[in-house]
């Protein structure tokens, strides 16, 4: 009786226990996770306190022996110099003046068996150069012992909380990891289903609203992970994210990385029905790099449309073509550095949310000489329409007027901008908020305020929040860090319906750093 029955029974009562069993040590996992955050930043801060300072007085007190040393070596020769002038004969006194004010080099003939002055001269200054280059040296190490020290220690802190987000990403059954939206490589992208909506049924059910985010990353280490933060907490206010990818520098360029986001905004317009997102309820938010990139494809994008539509070719809005015919039509426009393709418009967005985003990379460039930093932004720039106008003749021009074409703020200075096809355009674009800090060291502000200005004077419905203190990295990392929705709340303001409402009532994040 049992043998028949006892093998089904006892193999789903393995599989229960195996399941307990991991969902257990997950739980146990995420409470030493958050155990180990209060341990290690009081270790690392308190190793922070002590070595830190040794370190910059050792550094001091070098730097205080070197100038020392300098002045005294400085003045030792200044008296040297003036002995030996006095104890001369008065006619070889004559003759150096003379020389002096004749521009003439004198010096008296070497006696047998002893070294040349000028050779004495030369070995003193040779000796000299090396003490620089020996304490240039001293201070280069110390420098990057203090650099790595604050970056090793930086790390240690945010290590567990990026661990716990980083366990979230890779085990929450809500993401669906690596949808393949388009032809290239890193062409994929997640997708974090709200936590009260079932899974993906074919379109049945009810819309809710849809959040694309495009994070940065210095346009050479952006990956859709880093969406991780925002995509789960606004998924727990009912919102439905979508986290891009895209190709990175030195593998591609602004016009890949713009071509990639106009790609898969096709694949989101085309497809996130099937998952239950509301393709009239969409807001578009970018961070940093991302940010810029968004910026340029909806600048781009507007641009071609209304080209399109002035030449009663775009099958969208007014004419109100169905999307079969519009996929028939050939809607690339020439000298931009998106297609328009797709059954969409930019004017289909809510809202589009530039967090510390990059707007002028001709005031970046300059900033990053003026720190000493090699700028690689001309070969960021290299391709796409990047052909510099006639009056670019020298190679300043030209590497301006490259940086000027993958600019957003200078893209609103062009012709295109202000002839008739540039109002169209400047009609089609959607409400801008700009977020940014004055704190922000990476991201110029006074370039993110220019930007809003000028969306303005184009009578773009353009806001920008200028946050006092707020440093590059403060709404990614430092605010969710002291337990804030920075992110999230400024990004479902604008999409309506109760989604504010219930990242409100949400308990807030657990801090995992001190105020």
């Amino acid at each position: 009786l049992c043998g028949s029955n006892t093998a089904p029974l006892l193999q789903k009562v393995r599989q229960s226990e195996v399941r307990l069993f991991l969902e257990e040590l997950a739980v146990l996992g995420q409470a030493t996770l958050g155990g180990m955050q209060d341990f290690v930043f009081a270790i690392s801060a308190g190793a922070l306190i002590l070595v830190y300072p040794l370190v910059v007085l050792v550094w001091i007190l070098l730097d205080f022996r070197a100038a020392s040393r300098g002045h005294e070596v400085a003045i030792k020769t200044h008296k040297d110099s003036v002995s030996k002038f006095q104890s001369m004969p008065c006619c070889r006194r004559r003759s150096t003046i003379k020389g002096v004010h004749d521009d003439k080099v004198w010096a008296p003939n070497p006696k047998p068996g002893r070294w040349p002055n000028g050779l004495l001269v030369s070995l003193r200054l040779h000796l000299t150069s090396a003490a620089a280059a020996f304490f240039a040296v001293v201070y280069g190490v110390i420098f990057g012992v203090v650099f790595v020290m604050r970056l090793f220690t930086y790390s240690m802190i945010l290590s567990p909380w990026l661990a716990q987000l980083a366990y979230k990403y890779s085990y929450n059954s809500r993401i669906h990891h690596g949808v393949r939206y388009g032809p290239n490589s890193r062409n994929y992208l997640d997708i974090y289903l709200p936590e009260n909506m079932p899974a993906p049924s074919g379109g049945q059910g009810g819309k809710v609203p849809v959040v694309i985010v495009a994070m940065g990353g210095a346009w050479t280490i952006g990956y859709r992970a880093w969406c991780c933060q925002i995509g789960l907490r606004c998924a727990e206010a009912g919102v439905l994210v979508v986290g891009l990818d895209y190709r990175n520098f030195p593998f591609a360029q602004v016009s890949d990385m713009v071509e990639d986001l106009e790609n898969a905004l096709d694949w989101v317009f085309a497809n996130i029905t099937s998952y239950g997102g509301d393709v009239s309820n969409m807001a578009l938010i970018g961070q940093s790099a991302g940010a810029h990139l968004q910026a340029m494809l909806l600048m781009e994008r507007a641009i071609a449309e209304a080209r399109i539509r002035n030449e009663g070719k775009l099958a969208h809005g007014a004419e109100n073509k169905t999307g079969a015919d519009a996929g028939q039509q050939d809607k690339t426009t020439p000298g931009s550095l998106c297609t328009a393709q797709g059954d969409w418009s930019v004017k289909d967005f809510k809202v589009w949310v530039g967090v510390s985003g990059v707007y002028d990379l001709v005031d970046l460039d300059a900033i990053m000489h003026s720190r000493g930093i090699l700028s690689w932004l001309p070969g960021l720039c290299g391709g796409g329409d990047a052909t510099p106008p006639a009056q670019a003749t020298t190679a300043a021009a030209t590497r301006t007027a490259l940086l000027a074409r993958h600019s957003p703020r200078q893209l609103l200075k062009t012709a295109v901008w202000s002839s008739s096809i540039g109002d169209s355009a400047v009609a089609l674009l959607p409400p801008a908020f700009i977020f940014h800090g004055t704190e922000d060291n990476s991201a110029p502000p006074a370039a993110a305020a220019d930007f809003a200005e000028a969306l303005k004077d184009r009578s773009v419905a353009a806001e920008l929040d200028m946050r006092s203190g707020v440093s590059h990295s403060g709404p990614i990392v430092e605010n969710p860090l002291r337990g804030g929705d920075l992110q999230a709340d400024l990004v479902l303001s604008f999409l309506g319906g109760e989604a504010r409402q219930r990242l409100a009532a949400l308990p807030p994040p657990r801090p995992r750093a001190p105020a």
